[in-house]
């Protein structure tokens, strides 16, 4: 697989709705994790791990965001904003069908949402190694506290290649969970993604990309990479602290040693 040229999809098109009213003005990707916002940090992954051009989708009525791009670009940064079109349905899926005949093309993708962010690691570019040996897709996992893996979607590898995926459960009983291995938004797909992205009643009516992928699971090489960066989100309230409580600890660590 060509390492050049790739493009990477970043997700900023959610609603936020644990941040109203802020959220229904300034899109929750835009908090500031540092000195700079959470979608800022995630573009900078992408083209730090070889993308040639980033593609943020977002709300079609957003103005922030894509203001804040045009920034970024006239910077030098290979970005462009695509706002998402409904008529394709609601979920984390949408974006990829709008975007579909520019992917259709491509040999493989990124995808990362726009509101978790990965402090360190080179994980994306090793996700694109995995995907460079004839993976069919890649997901990102990181291992959680057993008793919260109720709050994720898990990652159900085979018993005798801990690197395959099998499935993957949305919020699942942690009785019936071996290994909490909770789904880390980053993935590389390929365009036969496609036909596995339709509304499904697992997904309440929605386009669900985790639904997919599992589904892609079934019938093709799906591989887990195991981050080793650290994993913080801005897209709730309590969890957005922990991502400023996180990112200033490792801000200060080099410090430490002087």
């Amino acid at each position: 697989m060509s390492r050049a040229g790739w493009t990477a999809v970043v997700t900023a098109a959610g609603h936020a709705t644990r941040f109203r009213p802020f959220s229904a003005i300034v899109p929750k990707e835009m908090l500031p994790v540092g000195h700079r916002p959470a979608v800022h940090h995630v573009i900078a992954e992408c083209v730090g791990a070889g993308a040639a051009t980033v593609i943020v989708a977002t709300r079609p009525d957003d103005l922030v965001v894509p203001a804040y791009l045009d920034v970024l670009r006239d910077d030098g940064i290979p970005v462009e904003a695509v706002a998402e079109d409904l008529g394709h349905g609601y979920g984390n899926g949408t974006a990829l069908l709008t975007l579909r005949d520019r992917l259709a093309a491509e040999e493989s993708f990124g995808v990362a949402f726009g509101d978790d962010v990965l402090l360190g690691g080179r994980d994306l570019g090793a996700m694109r190694d995995l995907a460079s040996d004839g993976a069919d897709a890649v997901i990102a996992a990181q291992l959680v506290d057993h008793a919260d893996i109720a709050a994720f979607g898990v990652v159900d590898v085979h018993p005798d290649d801990p690197d395959r995926v099998i499935g993957i459960r949305q919020r699942p009983d942690p009785a019936t969970v071996a290994e909490p291995l909770a789904v880390v938004s980053r993935l590389i797909l390929r365009p036969s993604i496609f036909d596995l992205l339709t509304p499904t009643e697992r997904a309440r009516g929605e386009v669900d990309l985790g639904v997919a992928v599992g589904e892609l699971a079934r019938i093709a090489d799906v591989r887990v990479h195991r981050i080793t960066g650290r994993w913080v989100t801005v897209g709730e309230p309590r969890r957005y602290l922990e991502a400023l409580q996180t990112y200033w600890q490792l801000q200060a660590k080099p410090a430490a040693h002087h």
